[in-house]
């Protein structure tokens, strides 16, 4: 295949494109699963859950956006550690977003094709279910690689599907609400059970930080992207907010169920209900897990641009001017851990490695607020730094209280992937 350097990546992603990116990253399964999860762990508070971690997200959106009007190029996150801090720890940030992407697409292709097994139960397990894995896996890396414009369309039309299945859900079930279902009658969860429900949507408010992972093919980066974090995230609250409005307020036993939005529609429009969100919980899934296989092969060429892992991952192809060969390598490792593994992944471990990313940004946004440096910002956040580094240590309590049983586990990946970037290292310096 012929190649050409990375820096003729193509800027053609529009701010509408950036919006829709990052939709589709936030409404996904995590929309999905949240009220029943949330609602087994805080019951009548789950509501309180979703104001907290809305208030907990807010500052650390900022604090991105701030750090998005400073760069223009591709990596997002990495980039912005990579500025402020030592090259090991934003090798971390790069890393740990990178291998937590891949997880993500694990456990949304097994949730679809749970999904999918209640129209056809032969493709739930065996054989099935590995063909409609690499069928996925395969198309959408097709898209992916054929270039930024063509995965930005579908990117675009997969939202608007989204959205009206959104807003045909409260539609369709706002009526049907019991006023009495949404009062807070229960005493609260204790702390533990508080902070793994507030965990339950930061995982699907994360993947905010993906529409800055493909700054480097967009027209105005350090414009459209603090603009497009900010109005998603608040589009995105009010998605979250209809969907428990009508799973608590119509279902008999929210947390009875993995998939509450499909039972809601059968207890209210029976069978035909069912099959229509499930149908519309898909086109969610699919959504989302195509923006992942976007912006997770852009993180690998970043790290691969400043010498972190192989060259080879950095390469573009000449025709698609995508960056093929870490597409390629980020599919099959995603889709590979989708065909390994039978259960759903835990996304408490998912989240505790964006978290660990999520705190290194903001301390990396502390430091370059202390510095004459930095570069400049073009969205000003007032009183940066005691915003970066309170964010950081509200964040650290947060990981620290939610996934604690995840930290050896993210200890060992840590360790894996030093281990590659030592290597890479090694293997690039001219021999004597």
């Amino acid at each position: 295949m012929a190649e050409v350097a990375p820096s003729q990546l193509m800027r053609v992603l529009r701010r509408r494109d950036l919006v829709g990116i990052l939709l589709n990253a936030m409404i996904g399964a995590g929309m999905l699963a949240a009220p029943a999860k949330v609602y087994a762990l805080a019951g009548d508070w789950s509501f309180v859950v979703l104001a907290s971690a809305a208030a907990i997200l807010i500052p650390l959106v900022l604090c991105f956006a701030d750090l998005g009007s400073r760069f223009s190029g591709t990596g997002g996150a990495y980039l912005y550690a990579r500025a402020a801090l030592p090259p090991y720890l934003a090798f971390a940030v790069g890393w740990l977003l990178w291998l937590s992407q891949a997880l993500s697409v694990a456990t949304l292709a097994n949730l679809l094709v749970t999904y999918l097994g209640g129209f056809f139960p032969a493709l739930e397990a065996g054989w099935g279910r590995i063909s409609v894995l690499i069928v996925l896996g395969v198309v959408l890396t097709s898209i992916v690689l054929a270039g930024i414009r063509q995965s930005a369309g579908a990117s675009n039309l997969l939202i608007v599907i989204k959205v009206a299945f959104v807003l045909a859900f409260l539609a369709a079930g706002v009526a049907f609400v019991r006023p009495e279902r949404l009062m807070v009658d229960q005493p609260p969860p204790d702390v533990g059970a508080f902070a793994q429900a507030i965990l339950v949507y930061l995982f699907a408010y994360s993947g905010f930080e993906r529409g800055a992972v493909v700054a480097g093919e967009a027209r105005d980066p350090q414009h459209d992207v603090p603009l497009a974090l900010l109005g998603s995230a608040v589009i995105v609250t009010f998605a979250y907010a209809a969907v428990m409005l009508i799973c608590v307020g119509v279902l008999d036993a929210p947390a009875a169920t993995d998939r509450p939005l499909a039972e809601a529609g059968r207890q209210l429009y029976g069978q035909t209900g069912a099959v229509l969100v499930s149908a519309g919980a898909m086109a969610v899934i699919v959504g989302t897990i195509l923006v992942i296989i976007i912006s997770m092969p852009r993180m690998l060429l970043s790290l691969a641009e400043h010498g972190q892992l192989p060259a080879s991952l950095g390469r573009v192809h000449a025709a698609w001017h995508t960056p093929h060969v870490a597409i390629l390598t980020s599919s099959a490792l995603a889709f590979g851990f989708a065909i390994a593994s039978d259960l759903i992944s835990a996304l408490t471990f998912a989240t505790a490695t964006r978290l660990l990313g999520y705190i290194l940004c903001c301390i990396a946004l502390w430091r370059l607020a202390r510095r004459n440096d930095a570069p400049p910002a073009l969205f000003n956040l007032p009183f940066r730094g005691p915003v970066a580094l309170s964010t950081a240590a509200l964040f650290t309590v947060v990981l620290l209280t939610g996934a604690t049983k995840e930290l050896p586990s993210l200890a060992g990946v840590l360790a894996i992937g030093f281990a590659l970037m030592f290597l890479t290292r090694r293997l690039s310096q001219p021999r004597p």
